[in-house]
């Protein structure tokens, strides 16, 4: 496998191809498999027949360190083994440090001895990520990590926690298939986020008042609706109003800026010197805040070296989820809401020019009402030609959940130019993709379907007419590729009716 490069705002190979990359999470959480996901090699053949070809791959500080400064290498050797495994069969992997609640103590995440709580205890809830709203020991850890509090050793916590990625590179940087490090899973802001409660509660409080031509309800009041489950449900139909979920999304900014800026940006810059430190060029995947999870613009900047100058291997990292994930009320999703969350990141890439991987989207299990929303997602992406990792593989081993045909998808995964829009319409079986061939190019283009086996000569046209193509089945199944040699420089387009 050849390596990826950032080149402005979008992915390339070592011939110089515009990439899309489409993957899957593999994250294992479990603290009783010693964080090691019992994955074999049909699994890894299984995401590339459904035309995977990436892997956000959990790594747990916890597995990687479990005493202060003693790190379990035998941890690292088992990811390593799946990693291989992962190259055998195409797909390129992105380590993530991963963590839910900060912690292992929690979720997953730091080890006991890096989680500085206060005393304070931890409540679950339900949904168990309003921890991170609500939850003292949660916040107060967080608060301890970005505040590099010593702990063990004399040492600063954060300061662990860069020299543990950098020990992650060391051990596992040089497999060819790893394209780079996602810093930080969903870094929180701590127990600051009790500025953003006020102002969201704050934000929906005026919206409602419009609403009714009413005064604003107590703060309190409000915040019962938030946390009732019974009640959630006002609160999801106001918030597919746009211009409602704006407001609130807008409230929340200043705060979520003012961390992203400081504290977050600080640690990015931290982990990064640490890395590089070992691999000068794995390209760094920076994640925004919480909240912009549900499309709260972000803040935050591009890492810099101590010179100033801007590192060259970048790329913009966010999630995307619908407030009703991980709730009863998935059949609720929203395309409005969702929408918005993915034009936000838009926005941000710009600013940041940068690529961009949604590096986690779904979540909706096996619910019998995501096929409709993961569509529209697909869509989505195909319009921002962005690129996307799933969440999760965990439940969607057989490919039989509703939302697969919106992960399961034709796209182009190297184009010998420019892609200029492309576009897999399921209800047609129709795949289109225009792009300009560069000057030069030496490889093909290509695209995978995920159904060739209808394919005929005649279901595909080329312009200009003239040029030629091949296609290749894979082993098993009917997915496959259409690979189009490269020609002199220009303007291509290709429909194929599969």
């Amino acid at each position: 496998m050849g390596k990826i490069f950032v080149l402005g705002d979008r992915f390339t190979d070592e011939h110089h191809r515009h990439i899309i990359l489409h993957g899957i999470n593999m994250v294992c959480k479990e603290k009783k498999l010693n964080y090691i996901g019992e994955y074999v090699e049909n699994d890894f053949l299984r995401l590339k027949q459904w035309g995977f070809n990436l892997i956000r791959f959990g790594v747990i500080w916890d597995g990687v360190e479990p005493e202060p400064g003693v790190y379990d290498d035998s941890y690292l050797d088992k990811l390593r083994e799946q990693i291989r495994m992962a190259r055998n069969n195409g797909l390129y992997v992105l380590l993530d440090m991963h963590q839910d609640l900060y912690s292992a103590a929690y979720g997953d995440g730091a080890p006991s001895w890096a989680t500085i709580s206060e005393g304070e205890a931890y409540v679950s809830t339900e949904p168990w990520s309003d921890a991170y709203l609500f939850d003292r020991a949660v916040q107060t850890a967080f608060d301890h990590f970005w505040n590099n509090t010593t702990g063990p050793g004399g040492v600063g916590i954060q300061d662990r926690y860069a020299q543990a990625w950098r020990h992650v590179a060391r051990r596992l940087g040089n497999e060819p298939n790893v394209i780079g490090y996602d810093i930080m899973n969903e870094p929180f802001i701590g127990s600051d986020v009790s500025a953003i409660i006020d102002s969201m509660l704050h934000a929906y409080g005026e919206a409602l008042a419009d609403l009714n031509g009413e005064s604003a309800p107590d703060i309190s009041d409000l915040a019962e609706i938030w946390t009732d489950p019974s009640r959630k449900f006002e609160v999801l139909k106001l918030l597919e109003q746009p211009q409602v979920l704006e407001s609130m999304m807008l409230a929340i900014a200043p705060a979520q800026h003012r961390f992203e800026k400081n504290e977050l940006m600080h640690m990015f810059n931290r982990v990064a010197k640490s890395l590089r430190e070992v691999d000068p060029d794995g390209m760094l995947f920076l994640e925004t805040n919480y909240f912009s999870n549900q499309g709260v613009p972000s803040g935050i900047e591009p890492i810099r070296e101590e010179s100033g100058r801007r590192d060259p291997h970048q790329v913009y990292a966010p999630h995307g989820y619908d407030l009703v994930t991980d709730t009863p009320h998935t059949h609720m999703a929203s395309e409005e809401r969702v929408g918005f969350i993915f034009d936000s990141h838009e926005t941000t890439r710009k600013r940041l020019n940068m690529p961009m991987l949604i590096g986690e989207w779904g979540a909706y299990y096996a619910s019998l009402d995501s096929e409709k929303p993961s569509l529209f997602i697909k869509s989505k992406f195909e319009k921002l030609l962005c690129s996307d990792a799933y969440w999760s593989y965990f439940g969607a081993e057989t490919g039989s959940y509703s939302s697969f045909r919106g992960v399961c998808r034709g796209y182009p995964q190297a184009t010998a130019g420019i892609i200029r829009s492309y576009r897999d319409d399921h209800e047609t079986s129709t795949f289109m993709m225009e792009w300009e061939e560069a000057s030069g190019a030496t490889r093909p283009t290509t695209i995978y379907l995920p159904d060739m086996s209808g394919l005929t000569p005649e279901a595909i046209e080329l312009e200009p007419k003239g040029l030629g193509y091949s296609l290749e089945r894979m082993e098993s199944g009917s997915a496959g590729y259409v690979h189009i040699p490269p020609a002199e420089e220009g303007f291509r387009r290709i429909v194929i009716r599969y």
